[in-house]
């Protein structure tokens, strides 16, 4: 059966439908199931808050998966090897639902990561090479940066969850551009995921947006980050037998391109705060949204210039993909990282002598 344009279309529009009436469901039952946001150091928002949103689209996920198996008569990537990717993706989301409902330390969560992360890498392998205008062979060294890469990007994706709409317009932009190269190579289960995934985010964008009815929750937000960090894994395992050695070596720079304003923000901040000698495991406000935020932008304006960014390293990573054209995608990424800088400090100056 052919992967064609209209039933892409019927997914993510079926995955956007069931997520929006699950998620305006939690938000119903999360104050009697006492899964609330309460306001705190970090915090953006001011009132109490449902969260654990994230569950809507993890359903739906779960829901277009065996609705797609069914469809196509089982031809997903080998059982096993899913089966795994499955139940190391539901773990992960179910310890981060435990943290939702009552804090438990990053340790824990920080060793259930490690664990996931390699079971995602004994199911479908790690990146070998990579592409950086030639291609350079990783060796051994290609598991620990897998591993980094997968834990990294599960914890960004919590730590920038903390505008209205910025996280849940990221996952729709990034699920957008994993359809489109799933498409484009053939990598069918990356397609379908990534379908999944654009359509359950949009129908929780739709209720998170400015101002939000709820909050996605760290059972959503490490979701994502787990399952956009595992999809190069697979489509990897998918394409490895008839894929050239550039496209092979250009799926991880695509995979970081789809996720760059994440992946900036979160390692310039943490740089930051390392360099100042500040607790990096703690709750803070120093994100660039964040200060972007509170130099004076609404949620909504911060989230969609976010989504932008995206959009257009999305589009720069799908032309390195498919092309090899990667020097001026590299500079565009850190164009923008530039630009959200200068704009951060130009508007803290701006507001401090506006309240002097």
């Amino acid at each position: 059966m052919v992967l064609t344009a209209k039933k892409m279309a019927f997914l993510a529009l079926g995955a956007a439908l069931l997520s929006w009436m699950l998620v305006g469901l939690l938000i119903k039952k999360a104050p009697a199931i006492r899964l609330m946001d309460r306001p705190n150091e970090r915090s953006l928002h001011t009132q109490t808050t449902p969260r654990g949103g994230g569950l809507g689209f993890i359903l739906t996920w779960l829901v277009g998966c065996f609705v797609w198996w069914y469809w196509r008569g089982g031809e997903f990537v080998p059982w096993g090897s899913l089966t795994v990717f499955v139940a190391a993706v539901m773990i992960v989301a179910g310890i981060s639902l435990w943290d939702d409902f009552r804090s438990i330390g990053a340790g824990i969560r920080l060793a259930v990561h490690l664990v996931c992360a390699a079971a995602a890498i004994a199911a479908f392998g790690y990146f070998r090479t990579v592409n950086v205008g030639f291609i350079v062979p990783l060796g051994w060294a290609g598991m620990l940066v897998t591993a980094i890469w997968i834990v990294g990007l599960t914890n960004v994706f919590n730590f920038m969850d903390g505008v209205d709409g910025i996280a849940g317009i990221q996952g729709v932009v990034a699920g957008l551009a994993w359809s489109g190269a799933g498409g484009y190579l053939h990598s069918l289960t990356v397609a379908v995921f990534g379908t999944l995934l654009a359509g359950g985010c949009a129908g929780f964008l739709i209720r998170n947006w400015s101002p939000a009815r709820i909050f996605m929750g760290d059972v959503g937000s490490a979701f994502l980050g787990f399952s956009f960090s595992a999809l190069p894994l697979i489509m990897l395992f998918e394409i490895k037998s008839r894929a050239d050695a550039y496209v092979i070596a250009s799926v991880p720079g695509f995979a970081l391109m789809v996720v760059w304003p994440f992946v900036a923000d979160g390692m310039l901040t943490f740089s930051r705060r390392l360099l100042n000698r500040e607790p990096v495991w703690k709750s803070h406000r120093g994100h660039l949204y964040q200060r972007l935020v509170q130099a004076g932008l609404s949620h909504s304006t911060v989230a969609l210039y976010y989504g932008l960014w995206a959009v257009t390293c999305s589009v720069a990573g799908f032309f390195y993909l498919t092309e090899g054209r990667g020097c001026w995608m590299w500079c565009l990424s850190l164009l923008f990282v530039g630009v959200t800088w200068g704009a951060t400090v130009r508007l803290e100056r701006r507001k401090k002598t506006a309240n002097s």
